[in-house]
């Protein structure tokens, strides 16, 4: 599976992770920083007073790989 991983910092300058399963891959760089300082402009998400969301510190792709080891028969 393929998330896009997105780190933000903060308005306390925490770390939080936003993650997005299946994204499209055609974007640029730029496309996908602009999208995520636009999230941080919205200013949604706040936890005991600090924005969760504040400033985009960086994104990546993760990919997992699943390996079924066993599976039980019903």
């Amino acid at each position: 599976m393929l998330k896009l991983v997105a780190n933000f910092k903060t308005s306390e300058g925490r770390s939080q992770t936003w993650s997005f399963d299946n994204p499209t891959t055609t974007k640029s760089s730029t496309e996908i920083e602009d999208l995520l300082d636009r999230l941080s402009n919205v200013k949604l998400f706040e936890k005991d007073g600090a924005l969760l969301f504040n400033t985009v510190d960086g994104a990546n792709y993760v990919e997992t790989t699943e390996t079924e080891i066993f599976k039980k028969k019903a």
